[in-house]
């Protein structure tokens, strides 16, 4: 009996196994997966027609020619001047009009202030010209009015370029004072450069210029001074060379303000407080060292004149001592005291008279004092206060470091400067020769004063924001 044989597989049953068995092995088809093709119909516009237009205006800020033709001629009017119309500005901040109406005050009270304290000075020594100083105060208000107002249109960024070419000029101008033939002297100090009928005083110069300097360099230095000594050693270079071309004439009031400012501003950027105190502890043993060395005159750096005025000082002696030293104090204490409460009235000072040596200039306060009284000093000391408050604020207010260390640091040279010479002649410090800003007579301090107050008033108007 054969085996039974089963038949042979035709290609086709074979074919249909393999994909029987491929079907069994792939993973499960997605039937989404399967594009399908969707007949699409036009869709309608979004906006009729006849609205099409109008949207499309409201897209663009300037709707083409035939659209405007379509307006009548009073709404195409209206529509040209709102498309054309300039932007218009914010008012600005209280604290800009009240340092302007403040410095304007101190430079217009500085007029009759001027005269009252000078005419016996100008009649004994300018051939009885009484008006020898009135005349000339009023010049140096009018160009400090110039340039506060030159100086208050600058942008900031102007300012800051402006302050380092100031500070070049101040530099040039301190070598020409010490080390040229146009250098002047009076009495013993040589700080004036003679330019024909002109006479300049470059240290009044470099304190603005050293404020904008010091502002610029610590507004991109004060971070890298966390970590390094180098940006106070920069510092220290931008700061030296100024003051020891100004300590040189001599001019001990002056050095002392090109000192503690830039101090203040590097306090102001947020330097490290660690560095302060080293700073600090040099300055309080280096004092104690020039008292003790003052009152045996023989301190090397300093005048014979300025050694006996700080010896007069710490000793308290008043009556014994001779002018070069303490007379000058005293006199400005008793004039002072004649004032009272409400003066004897203006221009009816009798210490003016011979007994101040500067009744127009260093100690014009004491001659305030006198024919105006408390009151009169009082309202002088809000005028200056306002003024240092207002510098403050706004600098306060300020968009960047710059313009805030900037307005800082001309409200501290003010208020040093003013506390400086009111402290001299109330005597509580020794006899410096600081001037009185604004009103003290002199073309330099009150230009640059002015000049000051004018970079501030620059920084106050960049903030005025443009409204819609």
């Amino acid at each position: 009996m054969k085996p039974q044989t089963q038949p042979a597989s035709s290609p086709q049953s074979k074919t249909a196994r393999h994909r029987s068995r491929t079907r069994r092995n792939s993973p499960p088809r997605n039937r989404l997966a399967t594009p399908v093709e969707i007949p699409v119909r036009p869709s309608a516009p979004a906006f009729p027609e006849a609205d099409s237009r109008a949207s499309r205006a409201e897209l663009r800020l300037v709707p083409p020619q035939p659209e405007i033709a379509d307006l009548s001629p009073r709404d195409n009017e209206k529509f040209e001047r709102l498309v054309t119309a300039k932007p218009v500005k914010a008012p600005c901040a209280p604290c800009h009009w009240g340092l302007l109406v403040a410095a304007m005050l101190l430079a217009v009270l500085s007029i009759p202030l001027v005269y009252s304290a000078s005419t016996a000075i100008a009649l004994d020594q300018h051939g009885g010209n009484a008006d020898f100083f009135l005349s000339r105060q009023i010049g140096f208000a009018l160009f400090g009015f110039i340039g506060m107002i030159f100086a208050s249109r600058l942008s900031p960024a102007k300012v800051r370029n402006l302050t380092w070419i100031l500070y070049g000029i101040a530099l040039g101008g301190l070598v020409m004072t010490k080390f040229s033939p146009l250098g002047f002297s009076m009495g013993n100090t040589e700080r004036w450069v003679k330019l024909g009928p002109l006479t300049l005083q470059f240290s009044e110069l470099a304190k603005i210029a050293l404020i904008g300097v010091m502002a610029d360099f610590w507004s991109r230095a004060a971070r890298d001074s966390q970590k390094s000594i180098w940006p106070w050693i920069a510092a220290g270079v931008l700061v030296g060379m100024p003051l020891v071309l100004t300590f040189i004439q001599p001019h001990l009031s002056a050095t002392i303000v090109l000192f503690v400012v830039p101090l203040a501003i590097a306090f102001y950027a947020g330097a490290p407080r660690r560095h302060f105190g080293c700073i600090l502890g040099t300055l309080a043993v280096l004092g104690m060292v020039t008292l003790a060395l003052c009152k045996t005159n023989s301190m090397p750096f300093l005048a014979p004149y300025q050694q006996q005025r700080i010896a007069a000082h710490l000793s308290g002696t008043s009556k014994d001592t001779a002018k070069t030293s303490h007379y000058q104090q005293d006199q400005g204490e008793r004039a002072l005291v004649r004032g009272g409460l409400t003066g004897v009235g203006l221009g009816a000072s009798l210490y003016k008279q011979g007994h101040l040596p500067a009744p127009h200039t260093d100690f014009i306060y004491a001659v305030i004092g006198e024919e105006w009284g408390l009151v009169g000093t009082l309202g002088l000391l809000g005028l200056y206060g306002a003024v240092v408050f207002f510098c403050f604020q706004i600098g306060h207010s300020a968009h960047n470091s710059f313009d805030a260390l900037l307005c800082s640091g001309v409200g501290t040279l003010l208020g040093v400067q003013a506390a400086g010479n009111i402290g001299v002649v109330s005597g509580m410090l020794p006899v410096t020769g600081m001037p009185l800003p604004i009103l003290t007579y002199g073309g330099s301090g009150m230009i640059c004063a002015l000049l000051g107050i004018g970079l501030v008033l620059a920084i106050s108007r960049s903030q005025c924001e443009e409204g819609e």
